[in-house]
């Protein structure tokens, strides 16, 4: 969870590449956190890879269908692509 924790902060201080790092670590650790894959979509958006985005929205559901915010994101991300935005 420190691993977890540090890639929020480091995503709360615009450091998105150091975020990724502590997400990798997260994920190596247990590849079904479904925050880490929350927060790896957040960062994602933040570095404009909406394809990547979505995909780890999509991770983080399989592992807990009930969180609204990657249901969101995933669902704003999805129509984006089917409307050629991405």
């Amino acid at each position: 969870e420190g691993w977890n924790r540090r890639a929020t902060l480091r995503y709360l201080l615009g450091d998105f590449e150091g975020s990724i790092a502590d997400i990798d670590e997260t994920l190596a650790r247990e590849p079904r956190h479904f925050g880490a894959l929350a927060g790896l979509g957040l960062v994602n958006i933040q570095l404009g890879k909406d394809e990547q985005a979505l995909d780890a929205f999509e991770r983080a559901l399989v592992v807990n269908p009930q969180m609204d915010g990657p249901r969101v994101n995933a669902e704003f991300l999805r129509k984006k692509l089917e409307d050629g935005q991405i």
